[in-house]
């Protein structure tokens, strides 16, 4: 799968191996490729997530129009 998927297109496909490999009607080396794949879907959904977690604090962090100037 490419990077150039969606958050939401990662995290589904991330669900369906999960469930295929909870089936466990795999043969091993299936199994192993699509627990890799899931492994980087997961690490590539966890680094947008805190990239997204680190815009929301920064964005409630800024001063707004009221906190510039003398009152």
């Amino acid at each position: 799968m490419a990077k150039t998927l969606s958050f939401e297109k990662r995290l589904e496909r991330v669900r369906e191996i999960t469930a295929l490999l909870e089936g466990g009607e795999l043969p091993l080396e299936q199994g192993v490729k699509l627990f890799q794949e899931g492994v980087r879907l997961s690490r590539e959904c966890s680094a947008e997530l805190e990239q997204a977690r680190v815009i929301v604090e920064n964005a409630g962090q800024e001063p707004g129009p009221e906190a510039g100037g003398d009152a």
